[in-house]
């Protein structure tokens, strides 16, 4: 591990990775999909409800993106960086183990084909049911966006968002750092306008995954730009908050966890309170953030090998647990219990997750590493 990265935030989004893959185990499990009038029918009814609104995948979706802010933020004043050796890095860091899954999860939906298809609607959506033509192949490596650019592996829509604020990261720093709230506060002013925007055009709120156009996934992207502006100014202002914090009583610091907690739980309906919800989590996101620096006990609890292993291997893990489960469930199909098939998935999930981290995703980074010195390197005769 880089010795600049903060281990307690890796284990953030490492467990947030977790999280969405539980979730997509616990989605092509069950049955029936109900709301809070489903699980107040019946007790067991309400334990199937509470478990979906714990593994919220979207929350932990919105969490990356947050840290992402803080993290980007947090590196760029540790080592400022030219934009080219900047987007470099980071096209080093998403690219390849994204090239690589893509291409694989096409190979395998070939190889494989449809062996079964049991009914439940998140699989057949999903998982199941990919365009395999060549155009949509190329929307995915070109990160294009709408819905038949993320059919091989869904959670793409994400890594879409996060590319394209990335290479616009640089500018929304340098605005973050000399404007701070009032940056934040535009960015979340352009937030409210692209999503107001794509619902005066297509009618739909627009949530990022599911464009069926370019604009409209543009408009996402805009969107999503106020929760890494959000995290960049929690990492500009992280001394000052981490401060707060600690002067706070430990009554108030329970009752932060647990409006941390809420805030995170909190979800919508595909409307516009859908927007709202994700505004909250955001909140969350950086209370959690801000507590895992303030509060050396939390602190202590994810810097413990666990979490952190599950943040070293975070991001091939979110890529790789769908063409896992996509293997389990036409393999399988349904010989097994269900409970059993998605102890197989995260296990599988887990072990690739490690094999891909440590020979395709490090080495990646460790060459964009170095080609970033090379282009950084002064030229010979250069004053020094």
């Amino acid at each position: 591990m880089d010795a600049k990265r903060l281990p307690y935030l890796d284990s953030i989004r490492g467990i947030a990775a977790f999280t969405v893959l539980v979730h997509h185990c616990w989605l092509a499990s069950i049955t029936v999909d109900g709301g809070l009038t489903f699980g107040l029918t019946s007790f067991p009814h309400f334990i199937h409800y509470f478990i979906g609104k714990f593994l919220a995948g979207r929350a932990a979706v919105l969490m990356f993106f947050v840290l992402s802010g803080f993290v980007l933020a947090h590196s760029l004043q540790k080592q400022p960086l030219s934009y080219a050796s900047f987007t470099i890095k980071r096209l080093f860091r998403i690219y390849p183990v994204f090239v690589l899954v893509v291409i694989s999860s096409y190979v395998l939906h070939k190889l494989i084909g449809i062996r079964y298809d049991g009914g439940n609607t998140f699989l057949s959506k999903e998982v199941i049911h990919s365009d395999l033509s060549t155009i949509a192949l190329l929307k995915h490596l070109a990160l294009w966006g709408t819905i038949q650019g993320k059919s091989l592996d869904v959670v793409i829509w994400s890594l879409v968002h996060e590319m394209r604020i990335s290479l616009l990261f640089p500018v929304i720093m340098a605005s973050v750092r000399k404007y701070r709230w009032r940056a934040v506060a535009f960015y979340w002013l352009l937030s409210l306008a692209c999503t107001s925007t794509s619902l005066y055009l297509t009618g739909q709120v627009s949530l990022g995954y599911e464009e069926t156009t370019i604009v409209g996934s543009v408009f996402a992207t805009g969107y999503f730009i106020v929760f890494f502006a959000a995290g960049a100014l929690l990492s500009i202002e992280r001394e000052v908050v981490a401060s707060t914090i600690r002067n706070l009583s430990r009554l108030k610091v329970f009752f932060l966890f647990v409006l941390v907690g809420l805030c995170l739980l909190k979800s919508g309906e595909n409307n516009t309170k859908a927007i709202f919800s994700d505004y909250i989590i955001g909140v969350g996101a950086l209370g959690l953030i801000a507590l895992a620096r303030a509060v050396q006990k939390f602190q202590t609890v994810l810097n413990h090998a666990i979490p952190v292993w599950l943040g070293r291997i975070s991001y091939s893990l979110y890529l790789v647990h769908l063409p896992v489960l996509f293997v389990a469930s036409q393999m399988i199909g349904a010989t097994w219990p269900r409970p059993l098939t998605s102890i197989l998935v995260v296990a599988l999930s887990l072990a690739i997750a490690e094999l891909t981290a440590r020979f395709i995703e490090f080495p990646a980074i460790m060459l964009g590493k170095r080609l970033v010195a090379v282009v950084s390197k002064p030229a010979a005769g250069t004053a020094r």
